[in-house]
């Protein structure tokens, strides 16, 4: 399938549908066809449980309600991504790029985001129990406090737990 017609394709769910497939050709694929199609693109419900995403390129795309428990997203580029409501449980993020990210009451519980870039990211809501945050860059006291985490939750040193967490 050429990049011009998955570009072109229509109607929206036959879009999604050639999106999927591309996205499980590889990540190269996925990255060259970003590259030159650069905008936001719509990727709802998409189900990558144990894929290795490592790498990829998912910047402003929107993911609600997708599955990717057990991902390898290591160094994904997730910038102004929306990834409400989907989970993330012990996904590796590890060095991932998730600069202005929505991800409201998404599930990142047993999470590795060690290393990863999270200035600005929407957390309200989000499942952080048992997830590895010591060396996340960008993390604030505000974004903590309106997620959810547990004594696992690692944060790093210069951030105190919140009081509401169990």
């Amino acid at each position: 399938m050429s990049v011009e017609t998955l570009a072109t394709a229509k109607p929206a769910r036959a879009l999604t549908a050639n999106l999927s497939a591309l996205l499980h050709c590889g990540v190269e694929k996925w990255n060259a066809f970003r590259r030159e199609y650069p905008a936001s693109i719509v990727f709802n419900c998409a189900s990558f449980a144990e894929a290795q995403l490592s790498s990829i390129d998912m910047h402003f795309v929107l993911l609600v309600e997708s599955d990717f428990r057990r991902a390898d997203l290591s160094c994904a580029i997730l910038e102004r991504a929306v990834l409400r409501k989907s989970n993330l449980r012990g996904s590796d993020l590890r060095r991932a790029i998730l600069d202005g990210a929505d991800l409201c009451r998404a599930d990142l519980s047993e999470a590795d985001l060690r290393g990863a870039s999270l200035v600005s990211t929407f957390l309200k809501r989000a499942d952080l129990t048992g997830a590895d945050l010591s060396t996340a860059q960008g993390l604030t006291s505000a974004q903590i406090s309106e997620a959810y985490g547990d004594p696992r939750t690692r944060l790093p040193q210069d951030l105190a737990r919140p009081a509401n967490w169990s």
